[in-house]
């Protein structure tokens, strides 16, 4: 047996993330980014521009600006934070996680080649934490 073998490996983000996420453009409102939202059942959106990423957005953003008297015709890109963690597939979940911490984000967005390739949030995490398997990607 190769001694490498025997040593954990190290879960990566790509191993944990949702792929293939739900994205919504950046011109968009914030009225069809809560319907996505609905639908889907997610609480946190890539904003894109031509597949490239240029924000995120999350249930809790929405909330707050509807609270501060936003009108649901508003664009996402009004209230997105252009500052999105970006993280790559082969990252680890360690250094993901410390970086969602640092920043207090709930999310990170998976970025490679430049395209939206998943998303890694919290309750991610606490699936790997709870001893949960990770979904099997195509």
């Amino acid at each position: 047996m190769d001694p490498q073998d025997s040593e954990p490996k190290t879960p990566t983000v790509a191993q944990w993330m949702t792929s293939q996420p739900v994205t919504i453009g950046r011109e968009q409102t914030l009225s069809a980014a809560h319907q996505l939202m609905r639908e889907h059942g997610v609480r946190h959106l890539p904003v894109v521009d031509q597949g490239a990423l240029v924000g995120v957005v999350s249930l809790r953003e929405l909330l707050l600006v509807e609270a501060l008297g936003s009108a649901p015709g508003d664009a996402v890109d009004d209230v997105a934070i252009e500052e999105a963690c970006r993280v790559s597939p082969d990252d680890s979940i360690a250094a993901v996680a410390g970086r969602m911490v640092a920043r207090k984000v709930g999310c990170a967005v998976v970025v490679e080649g430049g395209r939206v390739v998943g998303v890694f949030t919290s309750l991610d995490a606490l699936r790997l934490l709870s001893g949960e398997r990770p979904a099997i990607r195509p």
